[in-house]
């Protein structure tokens, strides 16, 4: 008998310069559901696996009041190159084993200059078996406050997700399953 896993570790999230605090109500509600939010990610259905969680993401958003998040291919770049580290390096953590933070992965990614005001945060996530589906990496997410408020944030206007059908080895302990990160970004002026 398998027994299924999930985990996630603490958010980040990090502001460089003064970001502007405009509240923006969202537009038309997202009352439909998400396609494909209980797949389990497989090398072939990724771009599947990140819609659906996009999708789930962005209803969250929209059920609040907040404006959708647009999906930015720099970020998604940056997300899944740091997805796949964990997955291939067998951690999971925020930063990498060379030392770089989410901002440093963004900003190599082309996402931030260094000399823009910005806002970013990140989100990561595994699980095993049922549990790596988009709905359940959304659901568990939304129940922890350092990530729900992430999602959440109203000053967020993009985002990039990584997904990897490779569970950290030693963690996942030979079961099935995925690592995803989210991360989420508005650059100002």
């Amino acid at each position: 008998m398998s027994l299924a896993v999930a985990f996630l570790a603490g958010s980040a999230a990090t502001a460089v310069g003064a970001p502007g605090r405009a509240h923006h109500r969202a537009r038309g509600a997202a009352h439909h559901g998400c396609v494909h939010a209980q797949l389990t990610p497989t090398a072939h259905n990724l771009k599947l696996i990140r819609a659906a969680t996009l999708c789930l993401i962005n209803r969250e958003r929209v059920a609040r009041g907040e404006r959708p998040l647009r999906a930015n291919a720099r970020l998604r770049r940056a997300a899944q190159a740091h997805t796949n580290s964990m997955a291939f390096g067998d951690y999971f953590e925020h930063v990498g084993p060379t030392g770089q933070t989410p901002l440093a992965r963004m900003r190599d990614a082309g996402y931030v200059s260094s000399r823009a005001r910005c806002e970013v945060g990140e989100n990561i996530a595994w699980g095993t078996l049922e549990l790596a589906t988009p709905r359940a990496i959304v659901a568990t997410w939304m129940a922890s406050p350092g990530h729900r408020a992430n999602i959440l944030d109203r000053r967020y206007r993009e985002t990039g997700i990584g997904i990897s059908p490779h569970p950290p080895a030693a963690l996942a302990h030979g079961q099935a399953g995925a690592i995803y990160t989210q991360d989420f970004g508005v650059v100002i002026g």
